[in-house]
């Protein structure tokens, strides 16, 4: 018996909390009792699905430390900088502010990109704008790729670093905090693949109040968002090399002029998503 299911008093039912405090999710979440739910699963140390099954009692001080957070969420905070974590491609990744929070599409660029790796034998690949790590921990992980991972942001370079451990790819993931790839310019010709979920917001876009609370320079790049692109294909030769990026959906015109030959993928949405280049001659 969970020792809570003896306390009496002030103390209640998490139910019974949850179901008060989800309306005030109503305006930001899509699920909002999923979404206090988990809340009160991160607080308490439990399973979300022990929340659901299991009879428990919340004490005063985890009520307070519930509606705390979640009145921190119906203001706008992301869920994810809350429960400390993010699953993406069947792992579960740290984030926490300061960190992009990575996205569900992004899976298709991942899974890209191992069927490229097994297709020609890939070894080495770079993930440019790292992040979480998601991207290149999950290459890591699933191909037995070595990954060169940058990012200009040391909390990126730190939270990337304890996700290779937590996956136990910390031999195969190599992250260094720079621009582009120039902690990496040494070894930029056994690079084989090049990843990236680089920024690519226009600077007037308006994004929805969650997003506003992650790192700026992993969103605009310019007034029309293409800043990235411009700077990386004027520094970097893709020659031998296959080049795998996502991009704004309305952004493929302008980028047929900044690469010329690229290839222009949809999403499962049907969504032009990724930019694609491949000149590897086998």
């Amino acid at each position: 018996m969970d020792a809570r299911e003896n306390v009496t008093g002030v103390e209640r039912k998490v139910w019974d909390l949850i179901r008060e405090l989800s309306s005030e999710l109503k305006n930001v979440a899509e699920n909002p009792v999923l979404e206090a739910i988990l809340i009160a699963a991160k607080v308490l140390g439990v399973r979300k699905e022990d929340v659901v099954t299991k009879d428990i009692i919340v004490s005063e001080k985890e009520k307070s430390i519930i509606k705390e957070l979640v009145e921190k969420r119906a203001n706008g905070y992301p869920l994810h900088y809350i429960l400390g974590e993010k699953e993406f491609m069947g792992l579960s990744f740290f984030v926490e502010e300061g960190v992009f929070i990575p996205r569900p599409e992004t899976e298709e660029l991942v899974e890209m990109a191992l069927d490229l790796i097994k297709r020609y034998g890939l070894r080495v690949v770079a993930d440019v704008g790292t992040g979480s790590g998601a991207i290149g921990v999950s290459i890591a992980k699933f191909s037995g790729a070595i990954v060169f991972a940058t990012d200009i942001s040391e909390k990126a370079v730190e939270v990337s670093l304890k996700n290779a451990k937590r996956h136990g790819v910390l031999d195969r993931f190599v992250v260094k905090r720079g621009r582009f790839l120039e902690p990496f310019e040494k070894d930029y010709e056994k690079i084989e693949m090049i990843l990236s979920n680089p920024p690519y917001v226009k600077m007037s876009a308006r994004l929805p109040q969650d997003v506003l609370f992650e790192p700026s320079e992993a969103l605009f790049a310019g007034e029309d968002g293409l800043d990235f692109y411009r700077e990386f294909f004027r520094r970097y030769s893709t020659e031998g090399k296959i080049v795998l990026m996502e991009i704004g959906e309305d952004q493929v015109e302008e980028l047929k002029k900044i690469v010329p030959g690229a290839a222009f993928l949809k999403d499962t949405s049907g969504r032009y998503r990724f930019l694609h280049i491949n000149r590897r001659s086998s």
